[in-house]
């Protein structure tokens, strides 16, 4: 979300105009343009950009620059990249005047003797406005209007950078939410190199799922929490733009995913965290959560039950009229769903948390023994985590073929805690040692989320009754009823066997 210590948000081009000149007239300097034609370059088969590289050559008018950037790992929520700028006499890229040793290497490799082409290129026309939001920060804001083009194909840019030249990042979240408040403006999470390779290729995007851990055994407990939480935020909002198109459901569950991983970040560190402090950016997430549910609990049921049903039983009259007023259903919770993640409350709640988390204003809130806790190292406070995680599913998983739906539906929270836990913290342990547990922990979690979807299944067939008329109807919801008690079933038999597994797991973490 933010790089190279820039945040960017997109704007309408009437709202940008505006912007921009209350920018230049509060900050009492001339609104001058300048056009800057950047051509990106590569491959035939994306040698760079399958390496993680993007090269780039721009004219700002005086002269030509190449530049050359590259993913390197970050800390304090910042998605850091290498990046060397060197002059060029002309347009064409010249690997030979890479500056940075590791990316020159990185390039070399990753282009062989394939030649460069042009690939696709931007043109825009920039106004800068440096502000100064606090004595120790200074930020160029950069308004930014032009288009991205890839042979026939265009996309337009309509974006304000906030740009830090001095200070501490999380002065631009701070700055984004008085924009926000001025504006609709939206946090646009790609760079130009990934918005123009996905229009040079034409090719259709795909959710985005959650990214391997980013914890570090070199980071203390507090930076380990940001960072993780930094990477929720990433994903949730990676699968934004294809969750409001609508075309593919799983965009949704991802974004579901990424904020159960984010509450489960802060349940986790919860012991060395304020109360008062989380309380606000948890409600937020609550609200969220609670509005993408309704559509993926609709979305389940039609694929899981009526579906397979209806491959079944192709032409039954009840099963057919059942399934469009499912569809009815899922599409008002859908409706619900995307209003939410388009609002402006949406995006509030992105830079609001991202500024709540980059800036530690709660960490005057912390007990002088929680921030103990906070600056130990990962690894200390992680085999504690675990181990408590672990001992709450035992705990709650006693007797387990004698559960009710309440106490299997607690079992199946612990068991997902334990699995995101796990998975936080998987780059601190060898990761042998730790596969046997993940896996139990999958197997579990697939037979007790199988269980609370038959229990999601009846509740939504009740609402679903109260509407049916005709025999054909009832039959339809029989039909459906039965095929979630044999469901139901086989989940059952699965946790018995599952949950062997896991008692004769190893607790890794004790080593």
């Amino acid at each position: 979300m933010l790089r190279e210590n820039q945040l960017k948000l997109a704007v309408a081009p009437a709202d940008l105009a505006r912007l921009a000149s209350e920018a230049f007239k509060t900050a009492g300097v001339r609104a001058n343009a300048r056009k800057l034609t950047t051509v990106y370059y590569d491959t035939p088969r994306l040698g760079l950009w399958q390496r993680g590289i993007a090269l780039r050559v721009r004219h700002d008018g005086s002269g030509w620059t190449q530049s050359v950037a590259g993913v390197a790992p970050g800390k304090g929520s910042v998605n850091r990249r290498l990046c060397a700028a060197s002059p060029l006499a002309g347009p064409e890229p010249d690997l030979s005047r890479i500056a940075d040793p590791q990316l020159a290497a990185a390039a070399q490799r990753a282009t062989g003797r394939a030649a460069l082409k042009p690939l696709f290129r931007t043109e825009i026309v920039r106004r800068v406005c440096p502000v100064s939001p606090a004595p120790d920060s200074a930020i160029e804001l950069r308004f930014d209007r032009g288009t991205i083009r890839a042979g026939p194909r265009r996309e337009p840019i309509c974006e304000i950078e906030l740009a830090a030249k001095e200070g501490p990042p999380w002065r631009l979240y701070d700055l984004a939410l008085t924009l926000e408040e001025r504006a609709p403006v939206r946090v646009e999470q790609r760079s130009r190199a990934e918005r123009g390779y996905a229009l040079a290729r034409a090719g259709r995007s795909s959710p985005v799922k959650a990214r391997v851990s980013v914890v570090r055994e070199e980071m203390t407990a507090v930076e380990a929490f940001r960072e993780i939480c930094f990477v929720c935020l990433e994903h949730l909002h990676a699968n934004r733009e294809g969750m409001l198109a609508g075309a593919d459901p799983e965009y949704l569950h991802q974004m579901r995913v990424a904020l159960r991983r984010l509450r489960s970040a802060f349940s986790v560190f919860s012991r060395a965290l304020p109360k008062p402090a989380t309380r606000p950016p948890l409600e937020e997430i609550q609200w969220l959560l609670g509005t993408l549910g309704p559509a993926r609990d609709w979305d389940v049921l039609i694929a899981e039950s009526v579906s397979p049903l209806l491959a079944q039983l192709p032409g039954h009259h009840g099963l057919i009229a059942m399934q469009r007023a499912f569809a009815r259903r899922r599409a008002d919770a859908q409706r619900a769903a995307r209003r939410a993640v388009a609002s402006r409350r949406y995006q509030r709640l992105l830079l609001g948390l991202a500024a709540w988390l980059a800036s530690e204003s709660w960490a005057s809130l912390v007990p002088l023994d929680a921030a103990r806790t906070l600056r130990q190292p990962v690894r200390e406070y992680a085999a504690g985590a675990l181990a408590r995680r672990y001992r709450q599913v035992r705990r709650r998983g006693r007797g387990f073929a004698r559960l009710g739906a309440r106490e299997l539906h607690r079992l199946r929270i612990a068991v997902k805690k334990l699995r995101y836990t796990t998975h936080f913290f998987a780059p601190l342990f060898p990761a042998r040692r730790a596969s046997a547990l993940l896996g139990s922990l999958e197997a579990l979690q697939d037979a007790l989320g199988g269980i609370n979807d038959c229990a999601t299944a009846a509740r939504l067939f009740r609402e679903a009754r109260a509407g049916a008329r005709g025999v054909m109807l009832r039959e339809a919801q029989d039909l459906l009823a039965g095929w979630k008690d044999t469901a139901l079933a086989e989940h059952r038999r699965q946790l018995k066997a599952a949950w062997k597994a896991f008692r004769a797991t190893e607790r890794y973490w004790k080593r």
